[in-house]
């Protein structure tokens, strides 16, 4: 019976998002599968009010994430392409109770080192993008921090009371006669 060898795993996981990239062998032995998510309930003491219905900032950044990840790639000449049949779910939390995944990207030939400085941009780009609309001023550490660093940091954004401190929303004037 052959051992089972441990797959190469990088991940960034905390209660607000998660990005994983591991390696997959069925596409070659430098390929791996980016996975990523947030939990938009997370989110919402930060994000809460500050975009328009069915504008929800974290979940905008994620999907846009999937695209960044894919021109930043690029530019340490790697391919990608969807793997939307990779079942990220055996590895990251389940949809549900907040949690929205997107499709998972396959990246090919990339080397560990590759892999995880793809992995600090997909942290700090997901996470700029949100802050961007969510909290403009407030700045990711220089020196990333860890995952719970990272929750901590984006804890400390959270708005008390947010539902209520939130602008009324956008309602359009009745008609005059």
């Amino acid at each position: 019976m052959p051992s089972q060898q441990p797959v190469a795993t990088y991940e960034f996981k905390n209660d607000y998002f998660y990005v994983v990239l591991r390696r997959t062998r069925e596409h070659g032995p430098q390929s791996y599968i980016f996975c990523c998510g947030i939990n938009m309930t997370r989110f919402d003491p930060i994000c809460w009010g500050k975009a328009g219905i069915c504008s929800n900032p974290a979940f905008k950044g994620l999907q846009q994430l999937r695209a960044d990840v894919s021109s930043f790639a690029m530019t340490l000449n790697r391919q990608t392409r969807s793997a939307e049949h990779f079942p990220c779910g055996l590895i990251t939390p389940p949809v549900g109770d907040g949690w929205y995944r997107e499709t998972p990207l396959l990246i090919d030939q990339a080397s560990p080192m590759e892999i995880r400085t793809i992995l600090e941009f997909s942290v700090r780009d997901l996470v700029n993008t949100v802050l961007t609309v969510c909290a403009p001023d407030a700045r990711v550490p220089a020196a990333l921090p860890t995952s719970s660093g990272m929750q901590k940091f984006l804890d400390s954004l959270n708005v008390t009371n947010y539902r209520e401190a939130a602008p009324p929303p956008i309602a359009k004037r009745p008609k005059e006669e």
